[in-house]
C-alpha cells in the first residue's frame, strides 16, 4: 500500500478537517472487497484528533456522568465473563485516573451524543462513505461512537454486535480475535434467531477455537472491521489502551427478518431454512414478519423513555 499522508492535531473547528482514514486506491480496493461481510484492516488518522486524546476523554468523562443515558461502565472482566456495572462508589474519572496501575476497563458509552463529540461523528461518517464507495448516511442508521479505555493486559470479553462496527486503535496495543459468524459451528441458525429475537443476551466462548479465524494486531494509526454478529474478543498489550468504536445499523436488511420470523416458525415446530438459501425468500420474510416485529420493538423502546 502507498503511505498515507495524515495531518497532526488538530482543532475540530478546523475550516478543512485533513484526512481521516486512508483513502489511496489500495484502501478502496479492499473496502470493495470486503465491507460489510468480513473483516478487515484499515488505517486511520484519528489518533492524531484532540478529542481522542486522554485530556479530551477526562472532560468527556465528567459530562458523561452526569447523563443516565450514557451510563458508563467499568469493571474487570475475563474472556468469557461479561460487562459488568463499575464498581460502587467509584466515579467515571476515577476509574479513568486509575486506568494505569488498576485492572479494569472504561466505556464511554453514547459518548456522540456529547454536542462535541456528535460533531466529531459527523466528520467521520463522509469519510467513511467516500472510502467505503458507500452512502453511510443513506444505507445505514443510528451511527454510534464509544469510546474504550483499559488498562494494561485487559481482556474485552467475547461477546457479538449487531451493528456494523469499525474499531480504530488510538493508544496502545491490542490483539483482536474475531470468529466467522456466518459459520454454523461458531453460531447456529436458531442461536442467530435467538439472538436477533432478544433472547440470547450473552454467546458462549469456543474453547475449541481459542484465537478466533481472524487475528489483527491493532496499534495507534490501523483499526479493524468487524461485520454484525461476528463475534470476538480483545486483549490490551503492556500499556494502557484507547480504543473509538463506530457502528451502524444496515437499513435494509433480508438477514434480520428471516431470522426473526425463522424464531417463531421453529417455535410452532417448522424447520425454516436459513438465511441466504433462498434469497428472495428472505426479503419476502423482511418484507412482512421482518418490518412488523421492527415496527413494534420501536414502539416499545419509545413507551420505555
Amino acid at each position: 500500500m502507498a503511505s498515507a499522508v495524515f495531518s497532526p492535531y488538530y482543532e475540530i473547528s478546523s475550516p478543512e478537517p485533513p484526512a481521516l482514514f486512508a483513502d489511496d486506491l489500495d484502501d478502496r480496493a479492499l473496502f470493495a472487497d470486503n465491507f460489510d461481510h468480513s473483516p478487515f484492516q484499515f488505517r486511520h488518522s484519528l489518533h492524531h484528533h484532540l478529542a481522542f486524546q486522554l485530556s479530551a476523554l477526562f472532560e468527556a468523562a465528567e459530562r458523561l456522568s452526569q447523563n443516565p443515558r450514557t451510563s458508563n461502565k467499568s469493571g474487570e472482566p475475563g474472556r468469557n465473563s461479561w460487562f459488568g456495572a463499575r464498581p460502587e462508589g467509584t466515579t467515571l474519572v476515577q476509574a479513568l485516573a486509575s486506568i494505569r496501575d488498576g485492572k479494569n476497563w472504561v466505556i464511554l458509552k453514547r459518548i456522540h451524543e456529547d454536542p462535541y463529540y456528535h460533531s466529531v461523528l459527523d466528520e467521520i461518517i463522509p469519510q467513511i462513505s467516500a472510502v467505503a464507495g458507500v452512502d453511510m448516511a443513506r444505507e445505514y442508521y443510528d451511527p454510534t461512537m464509544t469510546i474504550f479505555v483499559t488498562s494494561p493486559g485487559r481482556i474485552t470479553p467475547y461477546h457479538m454486535d449487531g451493528e456494523t462496527n469499525f474499531l480504530a486503535q488510538i493508544q496502545g496495543t491490542k490483539l483482536a480475535y474475531i470468529y466467522d459468524g456466518a459459520n454454523p459451528a461458531v453460531l447456529s441458525p436458531a442461536q442467530l434467531e435467538r439472538y436477533w429475537t432478544g433472547n440470547l443476551p450473552k454467546i458462549d466462548y469456543p474453547e475449541s477455537l481459542p484465537h478466533g479465524h481472524w487475528q489483527y494486531t491493532l496499534a495507534p494509526g490501523n483499526g479493524v472491521f468487524n461485520p454484525a454478529t461476528f463475534p470476538h474478543w480483545l486483549q490490551n498489550g503492556d500499556d494502557v489502551s484507547v480504543s473509538v468504536s463506530i457502528n451502524f445499523k444496515r437499513r435494509a436488511n433480508a438477514t434480520i427478518g428471516a431470522h426473526r420470523m425463522n424464531h417463531y416458525l421453529r417455535k410452532l415446530g417448522r424447520k425454516p431454512a436459513p438465511p441466504g438459501v433462498n434469497p428472495s425468500l428472505d426479503r419476502a420474510k423482511e418484507a412482512t414478519f421482518g418490518r412488523l416485529y421492527a415496527f413494534a420493538e420501536s414502539v416499545a423502546k419509545k413507551l420505555k423513555k
